[in-house]
């Protein structure tokens, strides 16, 4: 395959002794470092000075932020707490409603469990 009849080369490889004599070459080095420094130093301090105000300018924001986070966790901690006792003294008043619900006797303003009135000292 690599030799065809006729001396003709394979046309997708093209004709490589002669493929290169038209590309002209450049007018100035591609990989050469330009010889102004000046604007790379100073392209890097710009920058340096940008990231330093960004970062002088998010400092007290993340700090704000970190307070307020500890703040907010302050008081729901106290919150759950202060539904723990409610639901619990809740619970309370409802085994005592329920004890009497159950109880079969009526308690009247002014007498005894027994039925029988109070004595005066």
């Amino acid at each position: 395959m690599a030799t065809q009849k006729g001396g003709r080369g394979n046309p997708r490889q093209g004709n490589l002794r002669s493929g290169l004599s038209g590309v002209r070459s450049l007018p100035y080095p591609v990989l050469q470092p330009s010889n102004n420094g000046s604007k790379g130093t100073m392209g890097f301090l710009v920058a340096l000075v940008a990231m330093v105000l960004v970062f002088v300018l998010l400092l007290p924001l993340l700090g704000s932020i970190y307070y307020d986070t500890l703040a907010v966790q302050r008081e729901s901690k106290m919150q759950i707490e202060r539904m723990e006792r409610l639901r619990q003294q809740l619970e309370y008043e409802r085994q005592q409603l329920e004890r009497l619900k159950n109880d079969n006797s009526v308690l009247i303003p002014g007498q005894l469990p027994d039925g029988r009135p109070p004595q005066n000292p």
